[in-house]
């Protein structure tokens, strides 16, 4: 096999240059060649890419700091190594004064242990910074722990519209969690001002049988007939498999039915 060809287990060429390369371009102001950098030491994973990174996270400078942690985060690819040693260096950061730092050392940490991480994080729940908000929601999404759902049913109402669209969607999709608390919030955000936030939440409640979703299906899946996630989201609803070969002409007709059935019925739930 050709050194520089991807292994059948699915891992890229190695990157050729040394880790000083590697870290001065992680440590650049390109963004997408600084990631391309970051990504080749997460590949490497050795001692010396750990001691580099804990010494990134040690400077003056707030963006080198994230950086650090955006190297520790994810370090050993496809199995974390010294993962110790990275999460007790990624947690000293959530004391850091910068807001840059702290998002980037909460994504870091959920990439690393999620459901460990959890109980860190929750705290900045209500941080003045949008972006450290937005870490914690994309942190936390995914979690079936109350405490995270809570959470994610909090942010849903955020001033900021990313973070309301990712709590949502982390809500709505990224957990099989059904509740009262969690439907309430979700109808709530039908009628977010953001498409996004509306578009999760139509998903969301749909998934979960929610008749509440459906006039917003309907419109959406009228103007968007090729969506495959408002398709789904249908096929789930009105309880057929998603195989089903059907066109979204049906699913709309379908869906118009099972609105009327339940209307008549006095349900909200399919």
């Amino acid at each position: 096999m050709d050194e520089l060809s991807p292994d059948p287990a699915g891992r890229p060429p190695p990157d050729p240059r040394d880790l000083p390369e590697l870290i001065e371009v992680a440590l650049g102001s390109d963004d997408n060649e600084a990631w391309d950098a970051i990504a080749a030491l997460h590949w490497r994973g050795t001692s010396e890419v750990l001691q580099s990174a804990l010494g990134l996270c040690a400077r003056p400078e707030p963006g080198v700091r994230a950086r650090g942690a955006d190297i520790l985060g994810q370090l050993g690819i496809p199995h974390r190594t010294f993962p110790e040693e990275c999460f007790v260096a990624l947690q000293a950061l959530l004391s850091d004064p910068n807001a840059g730092v702290l998002s980037s050392a909460i994504v870091a940490l959920s990439h690393l242990d999620a459901e460990r991480a959890m109980p860190h994080i929750l705290g900045f729940t209500k941080h003045r910074d949008d972006d450290v908000r937005f870490s914690v929601t994309t942190a936390l999404g995914g979690l079936d722990a109350q405490e995270a759902i809570e959470a994610l049913i909090e942010l849903s109402s955020d001033k900021d519209s990313d973070v309301r669209d990712w709590a949502t969607f982390g809500l709505g999709s990224q957990t099989d969690v059904d509740s009262q608390e969690i439907r309430a919030a979700l109808a709530a955000a039908l009628h977010d001002d953001d498409p996004d936030v509306r578009y999760e939440a139509v998903c969301g409640l749909g998934r979960r049988g929610d008749a509440r979703s459906i006039p917003f299906l309907k419109n959406m899946l009228h103007d968007q007939p090729k969506d495959i996630f408002l398709r789904g989201t249908a096929l789930m609803l009105l309880g057929l498999d998603e195989r089903d070969e059907m066109s979204s002409g049906e699913l709309l007709g379908a869906l118009q039915r099972r609105q009327r059935w339940m209307s008549g019925h006095g349900t909200t739930k399919s």
